[in-house]
């Protein structure tokens, strides 16, 4: 197993992220960071903590959720890894989760893709996500419940914050979209596994503790823009229940909520990239269906 995370100018989160998954078990030359165009003292400082000993990767920009983590991906299967971790750097994890997930993955029979369960770092009894599953009926995914016996249950979605994927998943659907950017990548990810015929679990007993978007906070209206696109392109890409009118409420109502909220604080910047998003996301379904006729 080797675990791949992405550094953008959080280097001490990062830093301590590392020693959690060093302290589950993990080797140092199993890691790889990949910083994603930080200033040149966050990397100088990475790289002065553990030496060559890590795998440290630098992109000379930013790159992205999807594209950075895809240029760790690259390097970790090229390295001959069965299976990947795919971590947060806003993270740090429980001494015993990666063995949980690998036991689990054992005895489920090598399933694609698996999740732990992920609480909130700073209320650390207090569950964040889980994963997600369809419903016949409904245009979105629904939040999976956590188990009274914290036993693995199949889903339909976990978060790319904590993904165990296995080499197979990569090599039959591809790495991460690159055109999502960030914010549903991990979505069309396990679609298209699930899809290809592999499986998705939660493993509750797999725990990990989560900061919480550090990074997303950096560059608000860059992150409201392309989570607004992402948003109408899985939607309308990946199918939910069988009414489009549906979809469409769905994705309004979400719109409308966010929209009343910028307003409401006054987060001028955050509702025009709301808006901005939101029609590319329309504009580039509209052109794909014209090109598709």
């Amino acid at each position: 197993m080797f675990v791949v995370t992405l550094n953008w100018n959080l280097e001490d989160d990062t830093a301590a992220c590392v020693e959690s998954v060093l302290a589950a078990g993990v080797r140092l030359d199993r890691i790889v960071v990949v910083d994603n165009g930080s200033r040149p003292e966050a990397v100088e400082a990475l790289a002065a903590r553990w030496g060559s000993s890590l795998h440290l990767l630098r992109n000379d920009r930013n790159l992205g959720f999807a594209g950075g983590m895809n240029v760790g991906l690259r390097h970790a299967l090229a390295e001959g890894a069965r299976s990947v971790l795919v971590l947060n750097n806003d993270t740090v994890i429980a001494p015993t989760m990666v063995q949980v997930l690998a036991e689990a993955d054992a005895r489920l029979g090598g399933p694609g893709i698996l999740g732990p369960a992920i609480y909130y770092y700073d209320d650390p009894e207090r569950l964040w996500r889980l994963g997600d599953t369809r419903h016949r009926w409904l245009p979105m995914p629904r939040p999976a419940k956590l188990p009274p016996d914290l036993s693995a249950f199949p889903v339909d979605y976990v978060t790319g914050c904590a993904m165990l994927v296995r080499r197979e998943v990569f090599e039959r659907v591809g790495l991460f979209d690159e055109r999502y950017h960030m914010y549903f990548e991990d979505a069309d990810l396990c679609r298209r596994a699930r899809d290809a015929g592999f499986a998705v679990w939660c493993v509750p007993r797999a725990r990990m503790w989560h900061k919480v978007s550090l990074t997303a906070r950096r560059d608000r209206p860059l992150n409201r823009y392309h989570q607004a696109l992402g948003q109408v392109r899985f939607y309308h890409e990946h199918t939910h229940g069988p009414w489009p009118t549906l979809r469409e409420a769905y994705i309004g109502a979400k719109v409308l909520k966010t929209a009343l909220k910028d307003v409401w604080h006054r987060d001028w910047d955050l509702l025009g990239a709301l808006w901005q998003g939101t029609i590319a996301g329309y504009r580039e379904s509209r052109d794909q269906a014209h090109g598709e006729r």
